[in-house]
């Protein structure tokens, strides 16, 4: 898949081990967005059929959640009808054996009577849905969506109501997702985690329907046992296409796992995409772990107690240099499993990040109070390690139960990485302008007694713009002769220093000379003898 570009959506299938090798371009009308700000995602199935939300116009007036590809019909939402999908923007997509979910945030339509507020969605389709011959002829028979609810409960629930990132965890059958407050109120998160049960519990039950403009929404019970179901082969034309045309809104949210959420983040704080990965610790099998991405550009691992669910902060990290610290945005996280490394996709680029730093740890009190699920103390080789040969059971290593780290132990200073070569003023010789490069006592930052970093400066410059200086004046030579005009010289050369990176060279003469002026006269000179 190629990326869209403004003015031409296209799709294009590239060589895996030649990305500049372009196999085959078709249109990418409703498989890949106008504009690349647009919110779209898209997903090809194990099977090879190709889903893909995204929008069909320049103006994004046209949402679409498609099918192409596979040996099957085309088929998407019904267009410009907001009952199926109202100004979405989409999160993301996952299959399992019968259906494709996506995740997406969308004006709420049964609540526009009172005002417009934004709902998280998760909608699923059949993957071999075959559609109507007539009635939602080349549209979806089996789409359906449902309420995702992420809150903190109580007399009165406070909703985290706008999803911004997922991750599917196949094996255990969770959803973990990001959701936040609305833009314009007072900035808050939460991670809530889903399992698919409860997905299929909603997705099983009665719908929201309106029956005209203006009339209030109201729970209908499903006429037909077979609406949103998967056509069977050789089962013939699907049912209940009257219900698939009127109910798409599932009248029960998804309710999250957990009865509080996972995580809720610092005050002022916006979690946007996350990551997970499972790991296997000293004491429990399959430890979450989660990496979270802030709207300011950090990252937040945070590992979950298996026993209570809670969660604990063990790192933040700072992936960009100062020079784009606090404009470069994250776009996407990946966990790749092979790798143990996290991909971090940015407006800068592309960086893979390893999921552990337990070379951090100096000490064995140390690597033990960080708690995280990573590391353990190798009694063989004395440092903080991940499980040797990936065996948690070793006996040479030991790590203690998980629980929140323990921050009051001293932390000694490390120094962080080297920023990029920049222009800055430096005084050196006699020049000032040169390249420099700066790193921080930040990786991590001395605490509670801890050391400051070692040695090594803060500051590296090089290249810097040097303007010649003279050398002292040699000393005089020797008269040219020892009577009547003579001329003695002196010299000097532009070394001190020489002129280097652009720097001026030398004003002036290198040369110098001046007469004799204590010379004798010379004597005259006499004829020859007389004869």
């Amino acid at each position: 898949m190629a990326p869209c570009r403004l003015l031409k959506s296209v799709f294009a299938h590239i060589q895996a081990d030649n990305l500049n090798k372009v196999l085959e371009t078709v249109s990418g009308t409703a498989r890949c967005p106008y504009s690349p700000q647009a919110n779209s995602t898209a997903l090809m199935t194990r099977d090879g059929r190709f889903f893909a939300a995204t929008t069909t116009d320049f103006s994004g007036a046209d949402p679409v959640i498609s099918r192409s590809m596979g040996g099957l019909e085309t088929l998407r939402t019904s267009q410009y009808n907001s009952k199926w999908l109202s100004e979405p923007d989409f999160v993301g997509a996952f299959e399992n054996d019968e259906f494709v979910y996506f995740l997406f945030r969308e004006s709420a339509v049964e609540y526009i009577n009172c005002g417009k507020i934004i709902y998280s969605r998760i909608a699923r389709v059949c993957k071999n849905d075959t559609s109507g011959q007539l009635m939602l002829k080349d549209n979806w028979t089996t789409f359906l969506k449902a309420r995702l609810n992420c809150s903190v409960p109580g007399q009165y629930p406070f909703y985290y109501n706008e999803i911004q990132g997922f991750s599917y965890d196949e094996p255990q059958g969770l959803v973990y997702a990001t959701f936040t407050t609305p833009e314009n109120s007072i900035a808050g998160s939460a991670i809530c985690a889903f399992n698919m049960s409860a997905i299929s519990t909603a997705f099983s039950g009665a719908y929201k329907h309106q029956a005209h403009p203006g009339a209030s929404w109201e729970r209908h019970s499903p006429t037909h046992s077979s609406h949103g179901k998967c056509p069977t082969p050789g089962g013939g034309l699907p049912r209940g296409l009257v219900d698939s045309s009127k109910y798409q809104l599932m009248d029960e949210a998804v309710k999250p796992f957990t009865l509080h959420p996972l995580h809720v983040s610092q005050p002022l704080e916006r979690l946007t995409k996350i990551a997970i990965t499972l790991v296997d610790t000293k004491l429990h099998k399959s430890v979450i772990v989660m990496f979270v991405a802030t709207s300011e550009g950090k990252i937040k691992k945070l590992g979950v107690l298996p026993r209570t669910m809670n969660t604990c902060l063990l790192e933040v990290w700072e992936p960009f240099s100062p020079k784009v610290r606090g404009t470069a945005k994250i776009m996407d996280l990946k966990y790749l499993k092979e790798t143990d490394s996290l991909y971090v996709a940015s407006s800068e680029g592309v960086l893979r990040v390893p999921a552990q730093r337990c070379a951090r740890f100096p000490s064995r009190q140390a690597c033990l109070n960080a708690h995280d699920p990573h590391c353990g103390w190798n009694e063989l080789k004395l440092s903080c390690t991940t499980a040797p040969n990936k065996d948690p059971l070793a006996l040479h290593w030991e790590q203690s139960a998980p629980r929140c780290p323990v921050l009051t132990d001293p932390v000694d200073g490390s120094w962080g990485s080297w920023s990029a070569w920049s222009s800055c003023a430096y005084k050196q010789g006699s020049g000032d302008q040169c390249q420099c490069r700066i790193r921080q006592c930040n990786n991590p930052a001395p605490q509670h007694g801890g050391k400051d970093c070692g040695a090594g400066p803060n500051i590296e410059v090089t290249n810097c713009t040097q303007h010649g200086g003279w050398t002292a004046w040699s000393q005089w030579s020797a008269c040219s002769q020892t009577c009547g005009v003579a001329v003695k010289s002196r010299r000097r050369t532009c070394g001190n220093p020489a002129p280097a990176f652009g720097g001026r060279v030398c004003v002036g003469q290198d040369h110098n000379e001046m007469y004799c002026s204590a010379n004798p006269p010379c004597p005259a000179k006499q004829g020859p003898p007389p004869r």
